[in-house]
């Protein structure tokens, strides 16, 4: 099959899941919920920023963590971050933690942020002033907004905080601030904000969680096996073929069909034979008993 061929078939697959995906039931189950709690941009901003970098393992748990952390802003959140005064609240933060991300590593996550609110005003205006249109891609100027970041640090970083704020530039796929940008970026559907106007979507590199990559790899969007930015972009790449001006808009629906198990990781007739991706998928299936 001709890879025109594959792109066309890939895209009419890919949109009958969009159709039958309840995307507005799925909120609860994803760590959009947060920045979804939100009217004001600038808080959007930063429950986003905060909600997506620590969005990884099991969502019950990273859920517990992100609910601690916001219930010190007491419902204000952009007040909070714009009158944060470290010493003072570095207290506060004693008992919340996540995994291997210490109290510490937290408490100098929303140092940072409310720096970023205190010099910048919000986030975007620091990420857009960062941006330049002549990139191929989102990764440079995420890498100039890393960079940054880490400048508002005042030791070094930990090995802890250096998981949360992972740079393009060493390879890493950064699933988790891609999944940020995918937020602030593309088109307001209910699930996505599209806040940040002057970036266009064709921009963005899809996030690369474990579900992305299996089902990815089933679909044969990648021949690569290092998770890394390569991997993320090859995909992306993929995706363009099937919408050249937004191809993340499939990237929630097809990490959902994973988290729900619709696409289960041992083949499951039931489930298999009745998946709009089925006529696509190349994943390795049971012979038949005669």
């Amino acid at each position: 099959m001709s890879n025109s061929r594959r792109a066309k078939k890939l895209t009419h697959c890919l949109e009958r899941l969009l159709k039958i995906s309840p995307a507005h039931q799925r909120i609860k189950a994803d760590p959009i919920e947060f920045p979804r709690r939100y009217q004001d941009q600038r808080e959007i901003e930063i429950a986003g920023f905060v909600a997506s970098v620590l969005a990884y393992g099991r969502v019950e748990l990273f859920k517990q963590t992100l609910e601690k952390l916001f219930a010190l802003s007491e419902g204000k959140l952009y007040r909070y971050m714009n009158h944060f005064i470290a010493n003072q609240e570095r207290p506060r933060f004693k008992g919340i933690y996540y995994r291997f991300n210490t109290e510490e590593d937290l408490f100098y996550l929303m140092a940072l942020m409310s720096r970023v609110i205190q010099d910048h005003g919000s986030i975007g205006t620091l990420f857009l002033s960062l941006y330049h249109e002549a990139d191929e891609d989102i990764g440079p100027t995420l890498s100039r907004f890393v960079a940054a970041l880490r400048k508002y640090l005042s030791k070094p970083i930990s090995r802890g905080l250096s998981y949360l704020l992972p740079s393009p530039n060493s390879g890493s796929a950064c699933k988790r601030l891609n999944l940020f940008l995918r937020w602030m970026i593309r088109p307001n559907d209910g699930v996505d904000f599209g806040l940040w106007k002057e970036i266009p979507a064709d921009k963005l590199i899809i996030p690369l969680d474990t579900h992305i990559i299996r089902i990815a790899q089933y679909l044969e969007l990648t021949s690569r096996k290092s998770p890394d930015w390569k991997m993320a972009k090859e995909i992306t790449n993929f995706l363009k073929r099937c919408d050249p001006h937004d191809p993340l808009k499939y990237d929630f629906s097809l990490c959902h069909l994973g988290i729900s198990e619709a696409c289960p990781i041992a083949y499951d007739p039931q489930k298999c034979q009745v998946c709009p991706l089925e006529a696509v998928c190349h994943r390795d299936k049971p012979l038949l008993k005669v």
